[in-house]
């Protein structure tokens, strides 16, 4: 009989270990939140790597049918252009890139469309990155997609400040010798303007009409992201700019600063590769050295054939999907091309 309560007492020690496991286990992983993810947690245990501060480095992400780009701007600043789709995977991928590059804070963060695969994982960065200003798209009907929803909320709620991206703003920094200047949408209050009629009705048409072109250059290099402008926007762009150049006028000036379209040296293809978004005179144009598209697994046969054939007249992309991620690193003078595979 004494046998068997030394059983019994040993079996119910064992239980009481266990259940004291499991409350120290979970009262670390509590506590563990408090600081980082758990959830995220692979993307917190890599190594930050060093950062030269006199060169530009930009990196478009392997983030599937989506877009994101992160800029580590000369002089300490960087740049988050869009965050993907938001799925898990392509979430753990930004998280694990940003802390890589020892990114806590983003200073400015561009959202260039509703669509989900451009705003899909901004609001997961706005949670667990600090934001010192976002550039938004101007919709009035912040529903007009869940996820664009959920990230304007989160910069509500984080009274975090935001411009509408737009021609006019951008921000210059003469001292590090690099600026940025959005070519599209057009002010937000012309009542013909890409905002105009996606206030008015948000279709996909529209939706893309009114995505963010923004311009970024650094000293002797320059580079075109396009998110999924249509043709007609790439039309307007290169109608006006050589306008602009006739009647010798900077085009889309920011800080005294002017975009010189012809000496591009890397564009996004818009709209990874859509039939819709593409103008062989914008192309010859810009006369690209690089494309990057950013593209993955789809059902609409993206990119499309049309929209390739105006971009090999002048280069032979990049693709994220068969390249990986891929890394630009450019001083004031030149620059250098990496891909991940």
């Amino acid at each position: 009989m004494k046998a068997k309560k030394k059983r019994i007492s040993a079996a119910a020690a064992i239980s009481v270990a266990f259940a004291a496991l499991i409350v120290a286990a979970s009262i670390a992983l509590i506590i563990v939140n408090c600081f980082v993810p758990v959830k995220y947690l692979s993307a917190y245990v890599v190594r930050a790597e060093d950062r030269n501060e006199e060169e530009l480095r930009i990196t478009y992400l392997d983030v599937g049918f989506g877009d994101c780009a992160l800029a580590e701007l000369p002089g300490g600043k960087t740049m988050l252009i869009d965050g993907g789709n938001g799925d898990y995977d392509n979430m753990l991928s930004v998280l694990t890139l940003l802390n890589r590059r020892g990114v806590e804070k983003i200073d400015y963060l561009v959202c260039t469309s509703v669509k989900d695969e451009h705003c899909g994982g901004l609001s997961e960065v706005v949670r667990y990155k600090e934001i010192g200003e976002a550039y938004i798209p101007y919709c009035r009907n912040t529903r007009v997609t869940e996820e664009y929803h959920e990230f304007i909320s989160l910069l509500e709620e984080k009274d975090i400040p935001c411009t509408t991206a737009q021609v006019g703003e951008g921000q210059a920094d003469d001292e590090n010798g690099w600026f940025f200047s959005f070519l599209s949408p057009v002010n937000s209050l012309s009542p013909d303007g890409e905002y105009a009629d996606l206030n008015e009705s948000a279709t996909n048409v529209n939706i893309e009409k009114a995505s963010v072109v923004m311009w970024l250059e650094y000293g002797e290099n320059a580079f075109l992201f396009t998110s999924d402008a249509r043709v007609e926007t790439l039309e307007r762009i290169t109608t006006e700019y050589e306008l602009c150049k006739l009647l010798n006028q900077p085009y889309c000036e920011v800080g005294g600063q002017s975009p010189k379209l012809e000496e591009c040296d890397v564009v996004t293809v818009p709209a990874h590769g859509g039939e819709n978004n593409t103008f062989a005179p914008f192309y010859d144009l810009i006369s690209p050295a690089h494309a990057v598209v950013s593209v993955g697994k789809n059902f609409a046969d993206y990119p499309s054939s049309s929209a390739l054939s105006d971009v090999y007249n002048y280069t032979s992309p990049y693709y994220t999907d068969y390249d990986g991620d891929i890394t630009v690193v450019a001083t004031s003078l030149n620059y250098q091309i990496f891909k991940e595979k």
